[in-house]
């Protein structure tokens, strides 16, 4: 009989959630835009304590950890890494915390972290967030625009036909656009400006949160020159006021 209560007991032990194995937690963390200095206190101590982080762009990470002298596992993480989200899951499910972070900024945002987070949920992992830095909403603020509505555009068409396509679908549009461009681009979105929204008031961030930080603001065509001055590393977000936001 008191063998029996002491298997009972042992059964009710083994099932209890205290003995169950906690698996591990994916955070989210965001990290600085452009200045290291902005990296926030509890992201910093989130990057310390996990046992793995996930990085779209390790050597930009490890920038960022010899900055704040964190020192931990960095692992790569990309678009097109299916076999890495089965080894990270694994881990989660070992009862390792995983850090996810993008370049700079937000992971998502431009950014291929929602695999993982997808993929971390659906398999029933706890996800949090860190929050922290983003070019979007930095950039619509120093615009002086309305921030009421916001529209991100990540990823811009590279041919004439497309990009005044686009610009036409943003005639009639009141929201804010925030776009991100890569410098080679720029002139010819701003031509596609010009040609279909010649009115319209347009705000260009470079290198936000930098030494050399810059911001022109003027009608697209007025910064074609600019455009065309700036080095290829530089670090772009161009700001499309609404409609019935003309420039004075």
């Amino acid at each position: 009989m008191a063998r029996q209560k002491s298997q009972q007991t042992s059964r009710k032990a083994s099932n209890s959630p205290k003995s169950r194995r906690r698996s591990g937690t994916l955070f989210i963390v965001g990290t600085p835009i452009g200045s290291l200095d902005d990296l926030t206190i509890r992201a910093r101590a989130v990057l310390r304590q996990v046992s793995i982080v996930a990085a779209e762009n390790p050597l930009a990470t490890q920038a960022l950890f010899s900055k704040h002298r964190i020192s931990n596992t960095i692992t790569s993480y990309g678009r097109r890494d299916e076999n890495k989200i089965a080894i990270l899951l694994d881990r989660l499910s070992a009862g390792h915390d995983i850090a996810l972070v993008s370049d700079c900024g937000m992971p998502v945002i431009y950014d291929p972290g929602r695999l993982l987070i997808t993929a971390a949920r659906n398999a029933g992992y706890p996800v949090t967030i860190v929050p922290g830095a983003s070019a979007v909403t930095a950039a619509a603020a120093l615009s002086g625009y309305s921030g009421d509505r916001l529209i991100f555009l990540g990823r811009l068409p590279r041919t004439r036909p497309q990009l005044d396509q686009l610009c036409s679908t943003l005639k009639r549009e009141s929201a804010t656009t925030v776009m991100f461009v890569h410098p080679p681009i720029l002139p010819h979105i701003l031509n596609s400006i010009g040609r279909v929204l010649p009115n319209r008031a347009v705000t260009l961030a470079v290198n936000m949160t930098r030494k050399d930080e810059r911001l022109c603001q003027g009608s697209a065509t007025s910064l074609l020159e600019i455009a065309r001055s700036l080095s290829r590393d530089a670090e772009l977000t161009l700001v499309l006021a609404g409609a019935g936001k003309d420039r004075r």
